[in-house]
């Protein structure tokens, strides 16, 4: 059956039937029962962002000074990069996933958790409307953040993972509701990390009690044992569990190894190399129907826009041009993770700020990642399944509802 996908505005009566009106678009009256809708189905839930406010920049374990990175990234400067949207399409970001930002950590004791637990803080801040003076966010900018996605020792093994977890329950209070999972980074671990009996136990207890796990690997810098261990992984975490029970893995980002042409030949030119130990992994991963992947990061793997794109010196067809050729580049490899994963587990991330780096800087990094994915979407998905890759997807990986109408 065809869903109705109405439009920003629409009303109707409940009960809501979720084979006609999908329920992430609208929100309830709770006065008289009837719905409304507060999004368009192809509205954008961000998958993936980082903020960290200028004060806490030395607490970030690779950000050091004159890293481009370098300088406060909060909600003035999301909002500034995604204000380009409104000038070429009828889409509206609603909200986003916020990912944690790789704080100073270790697992020697519960000191490690020190800063990862102030970046809690933060980010709390940020969604109960609470700034500080010079943090770059309002009170009127909280219904943006609709999930959160922190660190988690969960090397250490269940015990304290348990013991982390009550730690940010405690300290989350009336914003707990928004923790949705953790991560640990993989892509600068050694071999073998992913792969302890400590690891998979926590994991399977994240699944048992409904917390997401976000994959960080980096095949194309670390190796596609990255992607293999990720496999077995998953394969363990899984065994012997019924599907309830089983732990959601969102890959972090596409990661792909060779299939964008980073490198040059001896020639100087673009030189695309095979990728199908790439698309064999990914093909095993997404074997396992409680696995999602976020389009993203594709602009750190190609050779970086030029600076004139940040000037806003590049006229319409000059730009139009460039992101045609970047849309080339990187079509393999959207294709090829959209035959792979289908179109219900496939979702936008932006990956903002990163994507700023190769992308052209802050005042066009955001919408020109928008622009090359939504071209694809565009000439391979219909309306229904391009809402689920804007949204759709996002908010069922991470548990999240219909967000709220902004006040």
């Amino acid at each position: 059956m065809t869903s109705y996908l109405p439009e920003r505005g629409d009303v109707g009566k409940a009960p809501i039937d979720e084979r006609k009106v999908p329920s992430r678009l609208i929100r309830l009256k709770e006065t008289d029962g009837t719905w409304v809708c507060n999004m368009l189905a192809r509205d954008i839930v961000d998958s993936h962002i980082h903020l960290f406010p200028r004060a806490e920049l030395q607490s970030l374990a690779w950000c050091k000074e004159g890293h481009p990175l370098y300088g406060q990234h909060s909600i003035e400067e999301y909002l500034e990069a995604t204000k380009g949207l409104s000038r070429v399409s009828d889409q509206k970001v609603q909200g986003f996933i916020f990912i944690e930002t790789d704080r100073k950590s270790h697992l020697d004791n519960e000191a490690g958790w020190d800063e990862p637990l102030r970046e809690l803080d933060w980010i709390k801040r940020i969604a109960d409307g609470t700034p500080q003076i010079g943090e770059g966010h309002e009170p009127q900018d909280a219904h943006l953040c609709l999930g959160v996605v922190l660190w988690a020792p969960l090397p250490s093994g269940v015990d304290v993972v348990k013991r982390y977890v009550d730690k940010v329950k405690e300290r989350a209070s009336s914003t707990w509701q928004l923790v949705r999972g953790f991560r640990y980074l993989i892509q600068n671990k050694p071999r073998g990390v992913m792969l302890t009996d400590s690891f998979i136990d926590a994991l399977r207890w994240m699944g048992r009690n409904g917390f997401t796990f976000d994959l960080g690997v980096d095949a194309r810098s670390g190796g596609h044992w990255q992607l293999n261990e990720a496999v077995e992984m998953i394969t363990r975490a899984h065994e012997g569990l019924s599907e309830d029970d089983k732990v959601k893995l969102v890959i972090s980002k596409n990661p792909s190894d060779n299939v964008v042409p980073k490198r040059r030949d001896q020639h100087g030119s673009l030189a695309v190399e095979p990728f199908n130990d790439w698309k064999v992994a990914m093909a095993k991963l997404a074997s396992f129907p409680k696995t999602y992947v976020k389009i993203s990061g594709g602009l750190s793997e190609i050779d970086p826009l030029p600076p004139q794109a940040e000037q806003g010196a590049l006229d319409s067809d000059a730009r139009a041009e460039l992101l045609q050729k970047t849309g080339s580049w990187v079509g393999n490899w959207l294709k090829e993770t959209l035959t792979i994963f289908g179109p219900r587990r496939v979702m936008f991330g932006s990956d903002w700020p990163v994507c700023n780096i190769g992308g052209g800087g802050n005042n066009v990094g955001w919408i020109n990642w928008w622009s090359v994915t939504n071209d694809f979407m565009k000439d391979n998905m219909n309306t229904e399944k391009q809402a689920d890759f804007w949204s759709g997807n996002a908010m069922r990986a991470y548990g999240v509802d219909s967000p709220p109408v902004a006040r």
